[in-house]
């Protein structure tokens, strides 16, 4: 493949999983009526793009790696830019929506003009970092300030999953050689499944008995089986010492962005 055939499938593969995400929140918003509009999936937007900067920030990549983290970190402007336009023209407009895509877009900005002196760089992306810190503290202030039914929904632990496994497709999508970040990604996908798990089975049984009635059997059967395939998947993967490849983490990409969408079933 030549390299300007390697653009454009480049630039596709890094915009797919924002697609992605868009039409999940979408339909999400399509099954609820809120008195509010408030993104499912922001918070894990907001956990990859911190990601990303801990790889600016601390990986020793070279400038062609790091072009083409920057141009994979832009697409994340499309999530932020439809968001705050569909809560400015909203007739549900909430400011803590603004608030975080707000931040989201900044810190888009902040790695798409970085530097190229370093000392300047690492300011620019530690401002960026302290943003993006910002974004993550105002959706956990949307997320308790819901009412408690909806903690499955907009559950962080889920969407910090799927925020891991974006910011590993824009390690992948951007060829970066950063192996020992990297691989430690599996491992916090896993920490992740695990205590979301946990928080699950807590607040059911917090609910009572009263919330687990025959017509929400299989939509926890499907959360829950999300859970062990994603995790299966990661575990074969780490045993036999097989790097995910793109299609591989598009495909846990889209199971843990799903996640919400079953909780609207619970």
């Amino acid at each position: 493949m030549s390299e300007e055939q390697s653009k454009p499938l480049a630039a596709f593969l890094a915009i797919l999983p924002i697609g992605l995400l868009l039409m999940v929140d979408f339909f999400i918003e399509s099954l609820q009526l809120a008195e509010k509009l408030i993104p499912h999936l922001a918070f894990g937007v907001l956990i990859a793009q911190l990601l990303c900067l801990v790889a600016f920030i601390k990986g020793e990549i070279c400038p062609g790696q790091r072009g083409r983290l920057i141009k994979a970190n832009v697409c994340f402007a499309l999530y932020w830019f439809i968001w705050l336009g569909m809560s400015l023209a909203s007739p549900h407009h909430y400011v803590m929506t603004d608030i975080v895509s707000l931040c989201g877009l900044s810190a888009v900005y902040a790695v798409w003009k970085q530097s190229k002196d370093d000392v300047a760089r690492r300011g620019f992306l530690l401002m960026a970092s302290l943003v993006s810190g910002f974004g993550v503290i105002a959706y956990l202030m949307i997320f308790f300030g819901n009412p408690t039914p909806n903690f499955v929904q907009y559950n962080p632990l889920a969407q910090a999953l799927m925020g891991v496994l974006l910011a590993n497709l824009c390690l992948s999508v951007s060829r970066n050689r950063l192996q020992g970040f990297i691989a430690l990604l599996p491992l916090l996908m896993i920490l992740l499944l695990a205590l979301n798990a946990l928080a699950v089975l807590i607040f059911i049984l917090y609910q009572g008995t009263s919330a687990v009635v025959f017509s929400n059997v299989f939509a926890y059967g499907i959360y829950f089986l999300l859970h062990l395939v994603i995790a299966g998947v990661l575990l074969l993967h780490s045993v036999n010492k097989w790097k995910l490849s793109y299609n591989s983490l598009l495909i846990l990409f889209f199971m843990a962005s799903s996640l919400p969408v079953w909780a609207m079933f619970i």
